[in-house]
C-alpha cells in the first residue's frame, strides 16, 4: 500500500518516515474516512492512522491531528475548551490502555507506546501525540463482507473471545460502551483470535472522562434503548455492565442474521413515538416503549430462529433475549440478578459462549 499524500502545513498528516518509539518507522498514512480508499475506515475526525515497523513487525499508529483541533469550530467551542477536551480524552484512553496493559488483559488490544512526536517539517512546530497498538489483520465487519465460508464454529470462538474480553473490563472496573462489528478485531489467519479494540469511549470506576456524561457514550446505532431514550441508571453495574452485555447480546444477533437489533428495535415504534436519536420529532416516554420494545425483541428472535445453529438454537435464542433485554433494570443473567450485588453476569455468558463454541468445533470435525 503506498502513502497517501500529505499536507505538510499539518504535522499529523506528515508521520511518514519519522522514527517513534524506540525504533518504530512510519512508512505509510492510511486514508480517513473522507478520502479515496477510507470508506471503510473508522476512527475519530481528530484522529490520523499509520502503519508503523520494526525488525520485521508491523504496528498500528492513531495520531492525534491538533491542528485540526486547533482550526475547527464546528462545535461552537471556543479554543481552550477544545484544547481540553482533545487533552482530557487522549490522556483518558492512554490510562486505561495503560491499566489493561498493566493487569495482562490479553482480549484487548495491546498498546505498545503512547507519546508523542516532534515533525521536523512542521510549519508551526506543534509535536504530534500518538498511541501504537499491535496491528489486527482486519475486523470481524469486514471479515463477514468479504467471506460467506464462515461458519457457526468461528463465530462462537469470536463471541467467547469478546466476552472474555468483556470480562477482564469489568473485573478491572472498566467498561467498553462501544462494542460494535467494527471494534472486534482479528490477529492471525490460521486460527480464531479476536480481540476488544478501541477504548476511547470506556469508563472507569472512580475516574472520570468528559463523555461519561453524555446519553449515549458510544455509538447511537448500537446504543441500548435506555441511552436513546436518556435513563441513566445510577448503579454502576446497571449503566455501564448492562450497556456492554447488550452490545455483545447485539453482536451475536448481528453475526449469525447480519441484523443490527437497535436498528430493527427502532422500527417497531411507530414514527410518532421514536425518541429523537432514531428519526423522531418528540417520541413518548421509556416506560411507554418498553412493552413495544419487548414484544419487537421477541418477534426478531423467533424469526431468526433458521439463521442460528440447529443445535443450539434454544440456548442461543436465550442468550440474545436476555442480553439484549430493552428493560435495563432485568436485562443480564437470571441468576446473577439474583445474587448480592445484582450483577448483569457477564461470567454467566463467558460460559456460554465457551461451551457453544467447544461443541461447534466438535460438530465441523465431525
Amino acid at each position: 500500500m503506498s502513502a497517501v499524500p500529505a499536507p505538510s502545513e499539518n504535522p499529523a498528516f506528515d508521520l511518514v518516515g519519522q522514527t517513534i518509539a524506540d525504533g518504530w518507522l512510519v512508512t505509510t498514512r492510511l486514508p480517513r474516512k473522507d478520502e479515496p480508499g477510507g470508506e471503510h475506515q473508522t476512527g475519530g475526525n481528530f484522529s490520523v492512522g499509520y502503519i508503523a515497523t520494526n525488525a520485521g513487525k508491523k504496528a498500528f499508529v492513531k495520531a492525534i491531528d491538533v491542528q485540526g483541533v486547533l482550526e475547527d469550530r464546528s462545535s461552537g467551542l471556543k479554543l481552550v475548551e477544545r484544547l481540553k477536551l482533545m487533552t482530557d480524552s487522549h490522556t483518558f484512553e492512554s490510562t486505561i490502555l495503560d491499566i489493561c496493559k498493566k493487569a495482562k488483559l490479553d482480549r484487548i488490544v495491546r498498546v505498545i507506546a503512547s507519546d508523542e512526536v516532534d515533525v521536523p517539517s512542521s510549519l508551526h512546530g506543534i509535536p504530534v501525540p500518538f498511541i501504537m497498538f499491535e496491528l489486527a489483520d482486519g475486523d470481524i465487519r469486514k471479515a463477514i463482507d468479504a467471506s460467506e465460508k464462515i461458519d457457526a464454529a468461528w463465530k462462537l470462538k469470536v463471541l467467547h473471545h469478546v466476552a472474555v474480553g468483556i470480562q477482564q473490563l469489568h473485573r478491572n472496573d472498566i467498561s467498553h460502551q462501544d462494542l460494535k462489528p467494527s471494534n472486534v478485531l482479528l490477529f492471525g489467519k490460521e486460527t480464531v483470535d479476536a480481540k476488544i479494540g478501541d477504548m476511547g469511549r470506556s469508563s472507569r470506576r472512580g475516574l472520570m472522562a468528559e463523555h461519561d456524561g453524555y446519553d449515549v457514550p458510544g455509538a447511537v446505532a448500537y446504543a441500548p434503548p435506555e441511552q436513546i431514550f436518556g435513563i441513566k441508571p445510577e448503579r454502576w453495574e446497571d449503566r455501564r455492565e448492562g450497556c456492554d452485555v447488550y452490545h455483545l447480546g447485539a453482536l451475536a444477533a448481528f453475526l449469525f442474521t447480519g441484523v443490527v437489533l437497535s436498528a430493527r428495535l427502532s422500527q417497531a415504534l411507530p414514527a410518532d413515538m421514536r425518541p429523537h436519536l432514531w428519526g423522531g420529532k418528540s417520541g413518548c416516554d421509556y416506560e411507554t416503549a418498553l412493552p413495544i420494545l419487548k414484544r419487537a425483541l421477541t418477534e426478531f428472535v423467533a424469526d431468526s430462529q433458521e439463521s442460528f445453529p440447529v443445535w443450539a438454537a434454544e440456548e442461543f435464542s436465550q442468550i440474545i433475549l436476555t442480553a439484549c433485554e430493552p428493560d435495563w433494570r432485568v436485562r443480564g443473567d437470571a441468576r446473577a440478578r439474583q445474587r448480592v450485588g445484582n450483577t448483569v453476569g457477564i461470567d454467566a455468558y463467558v460460559s456460554r459462549f465457551d461451551r457453544l463454541s467447544k461443541n461447534a468445533a466438535v460438530k465441523t470435525r465431525n
